[in-house]
């Protein structure tokens, strides 16, 4: 009577049938475009480093072919020490090429067992050592070629448009800078010396096996392609899962970056379980490829020493006629088992490096792709086109100004006016209005579609890009600073400071004496993005940056509207005397900092409302005096008199 399983072992089962067909089934390895034609490119990194690049692989030759008559030493030691015999092949081997006279003396030199010990040691370390130095040139080769590509690659990034950082990930540009950098220094030094080593291996083995026996090379040329269709079935879908192994892993890289970079929203809201299991999700799904693409892998090995020690049952069977019949030695048997066994070993390096290609090719497509886009600007020394005045007074001009992020979406629609030089100016409007956009457009983050901005009477599109932001300071509400000391911060705009000047530059931000209560002053190190000091201090920190850079043209970007009444009433302070001598632009939406302005310009829906003085404005119907009724009615406190708020400017 048949015995009916239980419901759910037929259930695992099946799923278990259902994953092995998975990892089994064909797949589509048709995800880059990236081909061998490609590679051209590239070359123009290998170009500095190339002297070093092919000391490497002549050595690698040599290697080669040195370790390819290492299997000779058992029929040497067999044959001519142990059984004194197979000196005739020796005769056979010189005689065609002209020094048959030399046979005898090297018949007397290999009978020798003490000599052919010494000879075998003298050999050995030479070999040792010429693997010691090619080790040595191909790291340095490699490290070489990675420092030029990243280096580059690094640069090429950090000119590119600020469209392109708005619409990529940091984890993305990350993995694009370092990841595939080291997968493309993998393709042009390991990669290819495993090619040649492994192809040079081969075509030496091959050779001396037909000086062994011919009819047993034979057999094993004939059986080869059986073992390379063994191969070519694994590779394919090795390849494919390889593939989806890199994705899914690039993914949950990516996950985890954004929620760490997010830390503090998680914490806030308390959803650590909630991305934990996120998280934990994507991760399951990379095991469960990487458990596949195990699978695969190991039944592809067990399938392939399978068929090796069916070639070595072969060979075996068919030398002992040989063998018999005086055709073959005992020696050329052991060595012709050694070069079966290290051929195709030699054999599978080059179908694993080959199978390498294809996430080396995505990279590359990848890599090939971020060198494509367009710089906003070249480096210096290659924009000599692009004008850099001796001097800046600081008239800014916006004529006819229009842009919009988005075809059909305009942000600023006919801007214009005129900033003269050291006047403030406060541009003032609702949130989306275009306000911090005007500034972009100043600092040449975003080109104009109509209309020009001018500098001192010269069209931005023809002045120097670095030269320019080098003229403007920035204090903005989004505050950056550096996991480094607080010296270092102060004097990112001017490396070249003295810690006097440093010093100095921190008095006038009113931040010298908290500095002095760190636990090592100005050498202490605040943490990423400044964590271990409070905002009001981080943002006294930016304004002494800005003190110490002294550019000509000052930007304050809502630069108190993190900070409470106090901490504002200090910023505010330095801040007017930060603009003396500038021409200084104000975004705010506070009426405490718009009150520091010469004169205000009211922004809505992308175009100037009104403009005019704050006594002006205030005395008008308008956008503006409702902007300072409200900022009125809700902080009393920061439009008082008291708090320096000068109501007749």
């Amino acid at each position: 009577m048949p015995v009916e399983m239980p419901d759910h072992i037929l259930s695992k089962l099946s799923r278990a049938m259902d994953q092995l067909k998975g990892v089994f089934r064909k797949r589509d390895t048709s995800k880059n475009t990236f081909g061998l034609g490609d590679l051209a490119f590239f070359f123009q990194f290998v170009r500095p480093v190339w002297k070093l690049g092919v000391l490497s692989l002549i050595l690698t030759v040599a290697i080669a072919a040195f370790r390819s008559m290492i299997p000779l030493g058992g029929k040497v030691f067999i044959d001519f020490i142990v059984n004194q015999n197979g000196f005739e092949a020796i005769s056979d081997i010189l005689t065609p090429i002209g020094l048959g006279s030399l046979a005898p003396a090297i018949m007397s030199l290999f009978s020798s067992l003490n000599l052919v010990i010494a000879l075998l040691l003298i050999a050995g370390i030479f070999y040792g050592l010429m693997q010691v130095v090619q080790g040595y040139l191909t790291a340095k080769y490699q490290q070489e070629l990675t420092f030029n590509l990243e280096t580059q690659l690094f640069d090429h990034v950090l000119r590119f448009p600020l469209t392109f950082f708005k619409n990529k990930q940091t984890g993305y540009l990350m993995s694009r800078v370092s990841d595939d950098v080291d997968t493309l220094e993998y393709l042009f030094s390991s990669a290819i010396s495993q090619i040649l080593s492994s192809g040079m291996y081969v075509i030496f083995g091959a050779a001396i096996l037909i000086l062994l026996d011919v009819k047993l090379a034979i057999i094993m040329a004939c059986m080869f392609p059986v073992y390379l269709l063994i191969r070519y079935f694994f590779f394919a879908r090795i390849r494919a899962l390889s593939y989806s192994e890199r994705e899914s892993h690039a993914e949950l890289s990516q996950d985890m970056q954004e929620v760490l970079s997010g830390v503090e929203v998680v914490k806030s809201h308390a959803t650590e379980e909630k991305e934990v299991a996120r998280v934990s999700d994507r991760l399951r799904k990379v095991i469960q490829v990487r458990l596949n693409n195990t699978i695969l892998m190991s039944t592809a090995s067990s399938v392939l020493n399978s068929f090796q020690y069916l070639l070595l049952l072969v060979i075996m069977i068919v030398s002992v006629g040989e063998i018999r019949s005086g055709a073959m030695t005992i020696g050329d048997l052991v060595a012709f088992i050694g070069y079966v066994l290290t051929l195709t070993g030699s054999v599978n390096s080059l179908f694993y490096t080959y199978l390498s290609f294809q996430p080396v090719f995505a990279s590359m497509d990848r890599l090939k792709e971020m060198f494509s886009i367009v710089p906003e600007f070249e480096r210096q020394g290659n924009n000599k086109a692009l004008l850099k005045p001796d001097r800046v007074t600081g008239n800014i001009k916006y004529a006819g100004v229009s842009f919009a992020y988005n075809v059909n979406e305009p942000v600023l629609k006919d801007i214009s006016f005129e900033v003269k030089p050291g006047e403030v100016v406060a541009l003032v409007g609702p949130s989306g209005a275009g306000k911090t956009t005007m500034i972009n457009l100043l600092l040449k983050l975003y080109i104009p579609q109509s209309g020009a901005i001018y500098l001192d009477g010269n069209d931005l599109n023809k002045i120097d890009h670095a030269w320019l932001r080098k003229q403007i300071g920035i204090v903005s509400q989004d505050i950056f600073l550096f996991n480094d000391t607080i010296e270092n911060n102060i004097k990112y705009g001017k490396a070249s400071a003295t810690r006097e000047e440093v010093i100095e530059a921190a008095k006038k931000a009113h931040i010298h004496n908290h500095i002095l209560q760190m636990p090592d002053g100005y050498d202490t190190v605040i943490g990423e993005r400044g964590a271990k000091m409070s905002v009001g201090q981080r943002q006294r920190i930016s304004i002494a940056r800005e003190f110490l850079k002294d550019a000509p043209i000052l930007i304050l970007d809502e630069p108190t509207s993190s900070v409470d009444t106090e901490t504002e009433r200090s910023i505010k302070e330095s801040m007017k005397e930060l603009t003396k001598g500038k021409t200084t632009f104000i975004i705010s939406h506070r009426m405490t900092l718009a009150n520091m302005a010469d004169k205000i310009i009211v922004i809505e829906n992308g175009k100037v409302v009104q403009t005019g003085s704050h006594q002006e404005l205030v005395m008008k119907d308008g956008l503006y005096k409702t902007f300072f009724s409200t900022d009125a009615a809700e902080s009393p406190e920061r439009t008082s008199p008291a708090y320096g708020y000068n109501v007749n400017n």
